[in-house]
């Protein structure tokens, strides 16, 4: 329903309009239009200066008509405002989409682009219940360094409101990242609590692009990577772990005993942080939508799908965890559960 205006909404909600129509054509469709254009270098061409449709078609090599129908399709979205001088960015591409913007998404969409293709297998995927090869076995080292820096540009959004809540048991000097991808948290971490010391363990085809990070970061002495599987891996005791977006990757039985695996791999008074989308039936609009959808995706990518809160608090129970609690985020479906290991164990 992108782009409805109050009457067409209201007609919809009255069943006036098939909802199905918009959400499967143009809905579906723009959002190819709005990664292509990012690929092609559209916004960053128009955080330049203001263009024409004549002046970005020979800037971006595309035919008039492609440029015409792409730029008034942005600008129809709110994505593009048109004045005299040609088309300029909108306050909302301007801070997501333009490549010199600190709040880019610009490799996020990068790694859409990579989704839109998978997305055609999905059906198939939706009959097994699972993809017929993950994305770990077929994703190539370009593939890799996308997602990473996908994630990255996703983890730089959630930071500013994510860090204030990540409380540390007091003194903690050792901290273990699962699936850590980029490592931006534990980066983050380590920044602001100067005694502290990282490891980020997760697929070593990953890992070449998170060594790159973290020396752009200056925290080679304080950050080290351990390539693994971490479902299979073991690991030494830690102050503190974080398992962030990973256990929508993983089937039930997977999370019932990664968790068990955390919660021996924390020192006594240890603190385990979740962070994820979880679903909620209670919940509305995006904050409901999104979860799902992320379900549905990682079904796709690798056989996963999205929990409710409640049944990971019971999952770090069963591991014998306590003290186990639920923060809310001001980012729709996204969740932070805190949990401990006792200190008389």
């Amino acid at each position: 329903m992108t782009g409805f205006r109050i009457k067409e909404r209201v007609a919809a909600r009255l069943n006036l309009l098939p909802e199905a129509l918009y959400d499967a054509f143009p809905a579906v469709l723009f959002g190819r239009v709005l990664v292509i254009a990012s690929r092609l270098g559209l916004f960053d061409e128009l955080d330049r200066r203001a263009q024409t449709a004549e002046e970005i078609s020979r800037s971006l090599d595309l035919p008039l008509e492609s440029a015409g129908l792409m730029l008034t399709s942005l600008n129809a979205a709110g994505y593009l405002k048109k004045r005299k001088a040609g088309y300029s960015l909108a306050p909302q591409s301007a801070k997501w989409l333009a490549g010199s913007s600190p709040h880019s998404l610009a490799h996020f969409l990068e790694y859409l682009d990579l989704l839109h293709a998978h997305w055609l297998t999905l059906e198939d995927s939706l009959r097994r219940g699972r993809p017929l090869k993950t994305y770990v076995e077929t994703f190539s080292g370009d593939e890799w360094r996308i997602y990473t820096d996908g994630m990255m540009d996703l983890a730089k959004m959630i930071l500013p409101r994510l860090l204030p809540k990540l409380v540390l048991p007091p003194g903690a000097r050792s901290l273990l990242d699962l699936g850590g991808s980029h490592g931006l948290y534990a980066i983050e971490l380590c920044r602001t609590h100067p005694g502290l010391k990282a490891t980020i363990a997760d697929f070593p085809a990953v890992l070449s692009r998170t060594g790159e990070i973290i020396r752009e970061y200056g925290l080679g002495d304080r950050v080290t990577l351990l390539p693994c599987d971490i479902t299979d891996a073991s690991f030494r005791p830690h102050d503190v772990v974080l398992a962030f977006n990973i256990l929508h990757g993983f089937r039930r039985e997977v999370n019932r005993s990664l968790l068990k695996k955390i919660a021996s791999a924390l020192n006594p008074g240890g603190s385990l942080l979740i962070l994820d989308f979880f679903k909620n039936d209670r919940s509305r609009g995006a904050a409901r939508m999104l979860p799902l959808m992320v379900g549905v995706n990682l079904l796709n990518e690798i056989g996963g799908t999205v929990y409710g809160s409640g049944e990971v608090r019971t999952w770090c129970l069963e591991a014998g965890l306590v003290r186990v609690k639920r923060r809310r985020l001001p980012l729709p479906g996204l969740g932070l559960i805190s949990a401990s290991r006792d200190r008389d164990k």
